[in-house]
C-alpha cells in the first residue's frame, strides 16, 4: 500500500473519531432533575410516592407527577419554580398531608430537551398508572436512564425507596463530592427508617424507626 494513500486512510479515520467526539461533546448538554420523595407513611398505599422536575433553572422547570387513575392520572406543570413544584401535590392536587420529606438533585446529560419532555409525557402522562410496569417510580427511572443516570432494577415492583437505596449504591461517588445532592431532607434518616419496599407494599409490613441514625449513609 503507497505511503501517502495509508496516511490518507489514517486521516480519515482521526476526523471521523475526534468529529464524533466533538460533536457529541458539544450537544450534550446538562440539566438539572429534582427527585421529590415522600415516606410510606405520607401514602395511602405504603409505598410511598415520587414526582420529579428538570431543567436548567430551579425557577423554570417542568413537573411531574403521577398517580393511579382513581387519584386523577398523571399531571404536568411547566414553567414552575422549585418552591412550586415541592408544594404541589400537597397545596394544589391536596393528594399529600404534607410536603416531600426528601428532595434529591441530580445531574443529568442528554442532547435534546425536548426528547426527553416528551418521553416524560409518555410514561407520566400518556400511560396510565400500573403497580407492576409504570407506577410512578417505574416513570421516573425510565427518564433518568436516558440522562445517563443508573436508577439500578427493582425486584418485582418498583418504589420511591427502592429508587433512593439503588441511587446511593450506584452513584455513592457522585453523592460524596457533591455532584448528586440532597436539598431537602435527612438521608441517613430515610435509609435506617423506610419499610423494605416489596413487603410493605404488599403485606403492610413496616421497619421499627430509629430516630438517631449512625453510620455513614454513601
Amino acid at each position: 500500500m503507497p505511503k501517502y494513500f495509508e496516511t490518507s486512510i489514517k486521516l480519515v479515520i482521526f476526523i471521523i473519531i475526534y468529529g464524533s467526539t466533538y460533536y457529541f461533546s458539544q450537544s450534550t448538554k446538562e440539566y438539572d432533575i429534582y427527585l421529590f420523595i415522600y415516606e410510606s407513611d405520607q401514602t395511602e398505599s405504603g409505598a410511598g410516592h415520587v414526582s420529579m422536575a428538570f431543567g436548567k433553572d430551579s425557577s423554570n422547570l417542568i413537573y411531574y407527577t403521577k398517580y393511579r387513575q382513581y387519584d386523577g392520572g398523571g399531571r404536568k406543570e411547566k414553567f414552575i419554580s422549585y418552591h412550586k413544584a415541592f408544594i404541589y401535590d400537597r397545596e394544589i392536587l391536596k393528594l399529600q398531608k404534607y410536603t416531600p420529606s426528601m428532595v434529591l438533585k441530580l445531574k443529568g446529560k442528554l442532547q435534546n430537551s425536548a426528547d426527553l419532555e416528551k418521553l416524560c409525557d409518555l410514561w407520566n402522562i400518556q400511560k396510565p398508572w400500573s403497580l407492576f410496569i409504570n407506577n410512578c417510580t417505574d416513570a421516573v427511572k425510565r427518564v433518568l436512564r436516558v440522562t445517563k443516570i443508573n436508577p439500578g432494577v427493582a425486584f418485582l415492583i418498583s418504589t420511591p425507596n427502592e429508587l433512593v437505596e439503588d441511587l446511593i449504591y450506584h452513584n455513592a461517588k457522585r453523592f460524596k463530592n457533591n455532584e448528586f445532592q440532597v436539598l431537602h431532607g435527612d438521608l441517613c434518616f430515610y435509609l435506617k427508617n423506610e419499610p423494605n419496599a416489596v413487603p410493605q407494599t404488599l403485606f403492610g409490613k413496616r421497619k421499627k424507626r430509629n430516630e438517631n441514625p449512625k453510620g455513614d449513609c454513601y
